[in-house]
């Protein structure tokens, strides 16, 4: 997978599905997955947890 730096031009489209790590994620090697609400810059994931890309998210990437 190609990791994607975290900064205001690189972030994902509204509505793309993307792998993402939190800083928990990161120290246990886990991802999760959702979908990218570019209004409120959030990502959803389906158990409807929200993660906020500018506190909680680390890094995304693109989903295959």
């Amino acid at each position: 997978m190609m990791e994607v730096k975290l900064d205001k031009t690189t972030l994902p489209q509204h509505g793309q599905q993307v792998v993402f790590q939190t800083f928990i994620d990161e120290e246990y090697g886990t991802w999760q997955e959702g979908i990218y609400n570019a209004k409120d810059e959030y990502i959803r994931i389906s158990a409807g947890n929200i993660y906020d890309m500018w506190g909680d998210v680390i890094r995304w990437e693109p989903s295959a």
